[in-house]
């Protein structure tokens, strides 16, 4: 019995060396789509890891600005605590309160009247003795 190599048998053999073709390339192209995957997914991790670090600098940077900020300010105030201290304690020698310039302005009208007094009486005494 011999065997006849046929039509259908040489199609046969060709669409299954086109699949096998087909499914070979496929595999090739899905296995260089994945390796590109992987790649620009380390690239993106790298990236990151980059605008990561550069977050952190900025960070530290304006931390130190803030930092350096505070203490300016802590200090103005101290000062500025100082400052109201030292006009607290000269305001008492500094600065009269309202009733007590009255009062030593009484005083003082009392005194003028009583040399006005004192001056009239000597006035009238001398013209007097004339």
């Amino acid at each position: 019995m011999d065997y006849i190599i046929t039509f259908s048998d040489v199609m046969a053999a060709i669409l299954t060396l086109g699949v096998g073709a087909m499914g070979f390339f496929l595999k090739h192209w899905f296995d260089g789509v994945e390796q590109h995957s992987r790649e620009t997914q380390e690239k993106i991790e790298q990236g990151n890891e980059t605008i990561q670090e550069r977050i952190d600098k900025n960070n530290e940077k304006v931390n130190e600005r803030i930092d350096k900020l505070e203490e300016k300010t802590d200090k103005d105030i101290e000062h500025i605590k100082q400052e109201i201290n030292d006009i607290k304690g000269d305001f008492a020698t500094t600065f009269v309160l309202r009733e007590d310039f009255f009062r030593s302005m009484n005083g003082v009208e009392d005194r003028i009247k009583s040399i006005d007094q004192k001056i009239d009486r000597l006035l009238l005494n001398t013209e007097n003795n004339k």
